[in-house]
């Protein structure tokens, strides 16, 4: 079995496969203050939980844009299943054929999440993640990534709310019908929806403009790709799991070498 490990500023998750099928997910939130004994304990349950034995894990792939974590996940794999991890990373193969200006800096997150969309469509695909920091980056018809935008996520902009205005209430984040809200709760809740969902679907629009057309497909992925509804005449796919699945090809193209 592989445990593949996407490691975000809010949240870790670990995907199981088994051959090429996912099999069970879990997520844990991200402290960097939590010591590798903490995490090797938490880790452990949570697997056990889902019948998964620490000695039928064969390796560990981590994607990681929290620096502090890399060192902690090193020493959790060679205590728990006595392996070193594999880290997307300089030197790790991806197939993916970057065309950024400084190829380096291409956070292993957005590598992943193009790789897992090249697996699904070829180019030219905006892979859109909806997450606590929002990622728009473009595959081009000859398959190669060019770069994209990052700002930050929804729930982000619920927690400037909280802090910055300690009389409003806190709201959920979810679809908001009505875009005029009549109470205080409602009007955060419709101005929290639409300012982030129009920011995305401008941002598209723009990019449409840039290009020329819009013959690409949106791949969609992160906690609140829900919220992105009626995008008419977009060829949109939604993939909860797009960060394990190009985890899972990273692996396969780096499993010989790291034995």
């Amino acid at each position: 079995m592989l445990l593949a490990v996407n490691i975000e500023n809010h949240y870790i998750s670990f995907g199981i496969f088994e051959a090429n099928n996912l099999i069970g997910s879990f997520k844990i939130k991200t402290d960097i203050n939590r010591s590798a004994d903490e995490l090797s304990f938490l880790i452990k349950n949570l697997l056990m939980e889902r019948n998964i034995s620490l000695k039928n894990i064969d390796d560990l792939i981590v994607s990681n844009v929290v620096p502090e974590m890399l060192g902690i996940f090193e020493e959790i794999s060679l205590y728990l299943f006595k392996k070193k991890i594999i880290n997307v990373g300089r030197g790790t193969k991806s197939g993916l054929d970057i065309k950024c200006e400084s190829p380096k800096e291409v956070g292993a997150d957005r590598i992943t999440r193009a790789v897992g969309a090249l697996n699904i469509f070829k180019g030219p695909i905006l892979v859109i993640n909806m997450s606590s920091v929002t990622t728009i980056d473009y595959i081009n018809e000859k398959n190669q990534f060019m770069g994209g935008l990052i700002f930050p996520g929804i729930d982000l902009a619920q927690e400037i709310l909280k802090i910055e205005s300690a009389k409003l209430p806190n709201v959920e984040i979810s679809f908001s019908e009505k875009i005029i809200g009549n109470t205080t709760s409602l009007a955060m809740k419709s101005g929290l929806y639409y300012s982030y969902i129009n920011s995305v679907k401008g941002i598209i629009k723009d990019i449409e403009k840039s290009l020329g057309h819009k013959d690409f497909h949106i791949v969609l992925t992160g906690e609140f790709a829900h919220l992105l509804r009626d995008m008419e005449n977009y060829n949109i796919y939604c993939d909860k799991d797009l960060n394990f699945k190009g985890l899972k090809i990273i692996y396969d193209l780096n499993k010989t070498s790291a034995k």
